[in-house]
C-alpha cells in the first residue's frame, strides 16, 4: 500500500489510525491520531510506536510488537492486550487497539486503530465500586436488623466494609466534648497497625483537625480525600498513610437528631477511589447506621425507663429492698411452692423503735440513714435463704421457707441483737431496739392475708408486752375482734352522744373544802355495758378518733358550765379537762378551744386543762408555744400523772404550768415503799420551790390524807373523798347558789 492510498483511506477511520514498518516507525496516520496523543502536524511521522507508551510499558511492547511481525494475524478492536498510550504532554490514558498486517514478507506493515476508553473504563471502574458499595449496603443492613448492641452494630459495619467492600480500613470515631474536642475510636476493623493511637484527631480547627473524619464532624458534611499522599494538608498523617497503603478516604457524618455524634471513616488503597455513586451510597448507609444507632438508644432508654418503672414499683427507693407489692407477690409464690411441697413458711414483721424521736430530734435524713443501716443488718443477716422487704416506714418483712418456730425464734433473737448493738452516727450514739411478730404457715393461716393480718397483731402484743419476740396466738385474734368493735362502737357513741360525764371533786386538804374537780370521760354501752376508759382510750388514740373524742369532752363540759351557770349553781374552782396529745399536735388548738367556749359563753377561767408529762416531751418547744398562748387566753394547766414520764427539769421551769398532779401509783405505795415516799416528797418539795400547786390523785386513806399534809401537798381527789359522780349528783351534792355562804359541800 503506498503513500497515496493510506491519504485515502486512513481519513476514513474515525478512530486514531496509525500505520507502522516492520521496526514500528511511523509511516502515516490520521488526524484523529495527532487529537488523540497531542501531536502536531507531521510531528508523529518516523517516531517509534514505542514512544507513544509510557516508558515502563515500552519494553514489553516491543516485544509484543516483534512477535506480531514474525507472524501477522489480524486482531478485532479490544481482543489483543490492552493499551495504554501517552500523549505528547505526558499524560496517559487507556485505549484498545486493533492489529491488521498489510502485506507480507520483508516489506509486511501493520495498521493499528487506537480508541481512547477513558471513560468506559471510568464507567466501569465506577459500577464496580458502587456494585461493591451496594453489596456492602445490603450486608450492612442486615447487620443493622439483627444487631441488639450499639458496639456489635458498629463493628460489624466496619468488618463488612472491609470484607465485602475491599477497603482497607473502616472505622467509628466518637467525638468527646473535652477540651481539646478529641474524637475517640469507638470500633474499627482492617489495617490499623496501630493508626488510630497515634492519630490524636481532634474535631476543633487547627493541624489535627484537617482529617476527612476531623471535618465531618466539625461541620456535618461528607468529607473525601481522594489523594491522601500528595494533599498537604493531611501531612501529619503522611507517613502512617504511606505505612498503611491509606491512598484515600471518606468520613460520613452520623447525626442523631440533628447532632452529629461522630463518623463512620473508610480508607482506601488507591487514589480517587469514591466516585459520585459510589459516595451516594456510602451516605446512605452512613445514615442508615445513625438510625440503627438512634433506635438502639431509644430501645435501651425504654428498657431503662421500663426497669426504673419496675424498680420505682417494686423496690424501696430509700434501702434498695423489695417493697411491699414485691413482697405480696413474692409471698404469694411462696405459699403457692409450700402447698404444692409441704414444708413450712415462717413471717417475721420487725418494726423498729424509736425511729420517730431520731426524725423529730436529728431530721428525717439521719432518720433515713438508721433505715438503710437496719436494712442492710438484715441483709447480711439472712439474705441468701429468705426475702427481706421494706413493708412499710418503721416495718420490714422476712419470709422464711422451710423454717420452723424453733429456727423463726433464733432468727428473731439474732435481729434484735443485731440492731440494738449501739452505733455512731453524725456525731451521735445510738441505740435502737425493735419488736418482732412471727406468723407460721400453714399453722396460723393459709393466705398472705391471713397470715399478714396475723403476724401483724404479734408484732403488736410483742409492743405491749416488751417481750421483743411474739408468736401469733389464737386469742390475739379475739383481742383485736373486740377492739374493732369497741372502735365501730365508739364512733356512733360519739356521733349519738352517748357518752358521759362524771366529776370527782379536789379537796384542799388544810380546810376539807371543795376548789374544783376533773371531768372524766364514761360510757354506758347498750348492749356491751360499762367500758372502762383504760380500754377504750387505747382504742380511740389507736384509731385517730382523739380530736373528735377531745372536742367531745370540752363541748359538754362548757355546756355543762353553763347550765349550771343559767340555774344560779357555782362550782368552786375550775372543772379539770384532760387534752390528749393528739389535741397538742394541732396547731389551732388554742383557736378550737376558744371557739368552743365562745359558743358556749363560758370563761377561760372555769377550766383547767390537764396534759400528761410523755404528753409534754413529744416536741417540748412546740408545746411551749402552745401552752403559752392558752395560758394567755386564761387557762390554768396542770401537769397528769407526773413523775411517770421523763421530762426535763429544765424544761419543767419553762412550762407555763400551775399545778403538779402526782401519779396515784406513787401515792397508793407511799406508806409502804419508802421509795415512793422519798418520790412523793422531792415533787411536793420542787413544786413549792417552783411555785405550782400539788394535787395527790388515787387517795384512798386517811392515812394518805395525813402523809400528804405533812409533806406540804396542797389538794387532793380520791376515793377518801368522792368518787367520780354522774353531774346530775354532783350538781345536786358538791354545787352551791351563787347566794349561799361557801360551805363543805
Amino acid at each position: 500500500m503506498g503513500s497515496l492510498s493510506c491519504a485515502l483511506f486512513l481519513p476514513q477511520i474515525p478512530d486514531a489510525a496509525i500505520v507502522v514498518d516492520r521496526q514500528a516507525r511511523i509511516l502515516h496516520y490520521n488526524r484523529r491520531a495527532e487529537q488523540l496523543f497531542g501531536y502536531g502536524p507531521d510531528e508523529l511521522q518516523g517516531l517509534s510506536l514505542h514512544e507513544l507508551l509510557p516508558p515502563d510499558k515500552r519494553e514489553n511492547h516491543a516485544k509484543v510488537v516483534a512477535g506480531f511481525m514474525d507472524s501477522p494475524a489480524s486482531r478485532p478492536m479490544g481482543s489483543g492486550l490492552s493499551f495504554v498510550g501517552q500523549r505528547k504532554d505526558g499524560t496517559v490514558f487507556p485505549a484498545d487497539i486493533t492489529l491488521g498486517a498489510i502485506g507480507a514478507g520483508p516489506d509486511v506493515m501493520v495498521l493499528a486503530t487506537i480508541r481512547d476508553v477513558t471513560a468506559q473504563k471510568q464507567a466501569e471502574t465506577e459500577l464496580q465500586q458502587a456494585n461493591r458499595a451496594m453489596r456492602l449496603l445490603s450486608a450492612s443492613n442486615r447487620t443493622l436488623l439483627r444487631s441488639t448492641r450499639e458496639d456489635e452494630q458498629l463493628a460489624q459495619v466496619c468488618r463488612i466494609a472491609v470484607e465485602i467492600g475491599g477497603y482497607r480500613l473502616a472505622w467509628v470515631g466518637i467525638a468527646q466534648f473535652d477540651e481539646e474536642k478529641s474524637i475517640t475510636p469507638a470500633t474499627y476493623y482492617g489495617a490499623e497497625q496501630g493508626f488510630l493511637s497515634q492519630a490524636r484527631m481532634s474535631w476543633a480547627e487547627g493541624e489535627r483537625g484537617t482529617s476527612a473524619m476531623s471535618t465531618a464532624i466539625r461541620t456535618g458534611t461528607i468529607q473525601l480525600r481522594q489523594d491522601i499522599l500528595n494533599d498537604p494538608q493531611l501531612a501529619p498523617w503522611h507517613e502512617d498513610a504511606r505505612a498503611r497503603n491509606y491512598q484515600s478516604a471518606i468520613a460520613l457524618p452520623l447525626r442523631l437528631q440533628d447532632e452529629v455524634i461522630g463518623a463512620l471513616a473508610i480508607y482506601a488503597p488507591e487514589p480517587q477511589a469514591f466516585h459520585e455513586q459510589e459516595v451516594a451510597l456510602l451516605e446512605e448507609l452512613a445514615d442508615d447506621l445513625a438510625f440503627g444507632i438512634q433506635n438502639l438508644r431509644m430501645q435501651r432508654a425504654h428498657e431503662d425507663a421500663q426497669a426504673h418503672v419496675q424498680q420505682l414499683a417494686y423496690y424501696d427507693r430509700l434501702t434498695g429492698l423489695p417493697n411491699r407489692i414485691a413482697f405480696t407477690e413474692q409471698f404469694d409464690r411462696d405459699l403457692a411452692a409450700a402447698a404444692a411441697e409441704g414444708h413450712t413458711i415462717s413471717l417475721l414483721l420487725l418494726d423498729l423503735n424509736y425511729l420517730r424521736e431520731i426524725n423529730e430530734t436529728h431530721g428525717h435524713s439521719l432518720g433515713d440513714q438508721v433505715l438503710v443501716r437496719v436494712a442492710g443488718q438484715l441483709q447480711q443477716l439472712y439474705a441468701t435463704a429468705g426475702f427481706i422487704a421494706r413493708f412499710s416506714g418503721n416495718d420490714f418483712t422476712i419470709i422464711c421457707p422451710k423454717l420452723d418456730q424453733f429456727g423463726a425464734a433464733a432468727l428473731g433473737e439474732k435481729i434484735l441483737a443485731t440492731i440494738s448493738t449501739p452505733f455512731y452516727m453524725a456525731g451521735n450514739r445510738f441505740v435502737i431496739g425493735g419488736n418482732i411478730g412471727v406468723a407460721v404457715y400453714p399453722s396460723d393461716g393459709d393466705t398472705s392475708a391471713e397470715l399478714l393480718s396475723k403476724v401483724d397483731l404479734a408484732m403488736t402484743r410483742a409492743k405491749e408486752t416488751g417481750n421483743g419476740c411474739c408468736f401469733y396466738r389464737p386469742e390475739m385474734g379475739q383481742r383485736l375482734a373486740r377492739t374493732l368493735e369497741l372502735a365501730h362502737r365508739l364512733e356512733r357513741a360519739i356521733h349519738d352522744n352517748q357518752l358521759e360525764l362524771y366529776y370527782q371533786p379536789q379537796i384542799a386538804l388544810l380546810s376539807g373544802k371543795i376548789v374544783g374537780a376533773e371531768a372524766l370521760l364514761r360510757w354506758h354501752e347498750p348492749e356491751l355495758g360499762w367500758i372502762s376508759p383504760a380500754e377504750f382510750i387505747p382504742v380511740a388514740e389507736a384509731r385517730g378518733m382523739m380530736m373528735e373524742l377531745g372536742g367531745w369532752v370540752l363541748r359538754t363540759a362548757c355546756h355543762q358550765i353553763r347550765q349550771w351557770q343559767d340555774s344560779g349553781l357555782f362550782c368552786q374552782g375550775r372543772i379539770a379537762i384532760n387534752v390528749s396529745a393528739r389535741q397538742l399536735d394541732d396547731p389551732d388548738f388554742p383557736g378550737l378551744i376558744g371557739r368552743i367556749l365562745e359558743e358556749a359563753g363560758v370563761p377561760s377561767s372555769c377550766l383547767e386543762l390537764e396534759l400528761t408529762e410523755s404528753v409534754l416531751m413529744t416536741d417540748p418547744q412546740q408545746v411551749i408555744s402552745i401552752l403559752s398562748e392558752l395560758k394567755e387566753q386564761g387557762f390554768a394547766l396542770a401537769i397528769d400523772d407526773f413523775g411517770t414520764g421523763y421530762s426535763s427539769l429544765a424544761y419543767l421551769k419553762r412550762f407555763p404550768v400551775d399545778t403538779l398532779k402526782i401519779d396515784q401509783t406513787f401515792v397508793r405505795e407511799m406508806l409502804l415503799d419508802q421509795n415512793d415516799r422519798a418520790i412523793v416528797a422531792t415533787i411536793i418539795a420542787m413544786a413549792q420551790q417552783l411555785g405550782l400547786t400539788t394535787v395527790a390523785e388515787g387517795v384512798e386513806f386517811e392515812e394518805q390524807r395525813q402523809m400528804l399534809q405533812e409533806l406540804g401537798c396542797v389538794l387532793a381527789q380520791g376515793f377518801l373523798f368522792s368518787r367520780p359522780e354522774p353531774s346530775d349528783e354532783f350538781t345536786r351534792k358538791r354545787l352551791i347558789q351563787r347566794d349561799q355562804p361557801e360551805g363543805n359541800h
